[in-house]
């Protein structure tokens, strides 16, 4: 193919990646709206935090599959930018068999919890102490820890430029996930019951959506002879930077609701996690807009495309930045009815919450694209220097002024930390590892 000719197809794939993206995401997280009212109902403040907790650790947990899923996207892509599908099959297969070795250790481990729990060992939330809070707390790690091996699939398809296909299986997965949790509390199921049929719907749909694309795609279908000890070790290898980063800014971006439960107790966080739940559709725009790019990149890198990856770059920042910016305004504007319509009742500091909030996802559109270089390219030390410092920093000011503020502090410390710790530091470094390879 000509350098025109891939460039026009790369943009198209970003441009279905974004409309796609913004159908599929958009669902995504419709579905937890939609039953967060029913849940709240029948859980009641206190279970509903727990909840929340728990989905708090899942998203801080994203990291435990050892980067391994991050390092096969950045192989993948490059590998489809060469056309290579033979490397494509045994890199694959070596994480479909990596990962299932890590989610069968960690199911283990859960076990071994569950029975130490169950001999006298509660868990602990806040101020609570509650079987009913580990049963709650245990079924939604353990479906996040069988969705492991199985969502590879998703880092296929989007190393393929096909993430509109992967959003669309995502439509299917959060319509049956509420269905099925609110056919759950309508015939009176046990708390646990209710999150289970809640959470199991997407990894259920993951396994369908595996079988359908290798079927259509045979020439990327994995099979045990195509496992390689040294891709293997290879996306161990990359996946340990990964790792380090993913630890890091799961931590920092989803520590709020935990640092809330320990210094003011579980009922407090559904008053933080109503408007933050809000604000996470500003992190659905982000996602959606430039998730896309990191398949890209490396689809360019590998054809040493550098002069589009740098043009895009810029372009994607001033547009993401002004895109996140006119729709934290409104979703501002509009926030107390929207939340009156949707919870049908108004919470302490909302909307100083959400503005916070918005202007944290502002400057993470702005410098979303420079990550997606960095991550393209499999550059992660200035990013893991900058995470670390505002884990600690952001952190360490939370716990402090959470004791003589309002919750409003927690955004607005993640916001001024972005501001002044991450925004610099990943601009100037994917700015200098562009121009470098330009330049050579």
């Amino acid at each position: 193919m000509t350098s025109a000719h891939n460039e026009r197809a790369r943009n198209r794939g970003i441009i279905a990646g974004i409309l796609g993206g913004f159908l599929g995401r958009s669902v995504s997280l419709l579905a937890p709206f939609i039953v967060m009212p029913a849940m709240l109902r029948y859980l009641g403040d206190a279970g509903f935090g727990v909840w929340m907790t728990a989905v708090s650790l899942t998203s801080m947990a994203m990291f435990i599959d050892f980067g391994i899923g991050n390092g096969l996207l950045t192989r993948l892509s490059r590998a489809f930018g060469a056309e290579d599908y033979a490397g494509m099959r045994s890199y694959i297969a070596s994480a479909y068999a990596a990962l299932t070795v890590v989610a069968t250790i960690l199911l283990g481990a859960l076990l071994v919890m569950i029975f130490a729990a169950h001999s006298g060992w509660p868990i602990r939330v806040g101020s609570m102490v509650s079987q009913n809070s580990l049963t709650i707390i245990t079924v939604c790690l353990a479906i996040f820890i069988i969705g492991v091996p199985i969502s590879v699939i998703q880092k296929v398809m989007y190393a393929c430029q096909k993430l509109w296909l992967s959003n669309l299986w995502q439509i299917v997965g959060a319509t049956l996930s509420v269905v099925f949790c609110l056919l759950a509390i309508r015939v009176a199921l046990t708390p646990w019951q209710v999150i289970a049929a809640y959470s199991l719907s997407p990894v259920v749909v993951m396994c369908a959506s595996t079988i359908w694309f290798f079927g259509k795609h045979p020439e990327l279908r994995p099979r045990v002879v195509d496992f390689s000890r040294r891709h293997a070790i290879d996306l161990l290898r990359i996946g340990v930077r990964f790792l380090a980063l993913s630890v890091i800014t799961s931590t920092a971006l989803n520590a709020d609701n935990l640092i809330i439960a320990q210094r003011l107790g579980a009922e407090a966080v559904t008053a933080y996690a109503v408007p933050a739940k809000l604000a996470s559709l500003l992190g659905l725009v982000v996602t959606t807009l430039f998730l896309p790019l990191w398949a890209a990149n490396g689809e360019a890198l590998a054809r040493n495309d550098y002069a589009w990856v740098k043009r895009t770059m810029l372009k994607m920042s001033v547009f993401g930045g002004l895109i996140v910016f006119s729709a934290g305004v409104l979703l501002v504007t509009l926030s107390g009815f929207i939340i009156h319509l949707w919870m049908g009742r108004v919470f302490e500091n909302q909307v100083e919450v959400l503005i916070f909030l918005c202007l944290l996802s502002i400057l993470m559109a702005i410098s979303a694209p420079f990550n997606m270089l960095l991550n393209s390219a499999s550059k992660m030390r200035f990013q893991i220097r900058a995470w670390f410092i505002f884990l600690v920093t952001s952190v360490s000011l939370k716990y402090f002024f959470l004791s003589c503020c309002e919750i409003w502090i927690i955004p607005l410390v993640s916001a001024l930390s972005y501001l002044v710790i991450i925004l610099p530091a990943v601009i100037f470094s994917a700015l200098k590892i562009i121009n470098k390879e330009v330049l050579t």
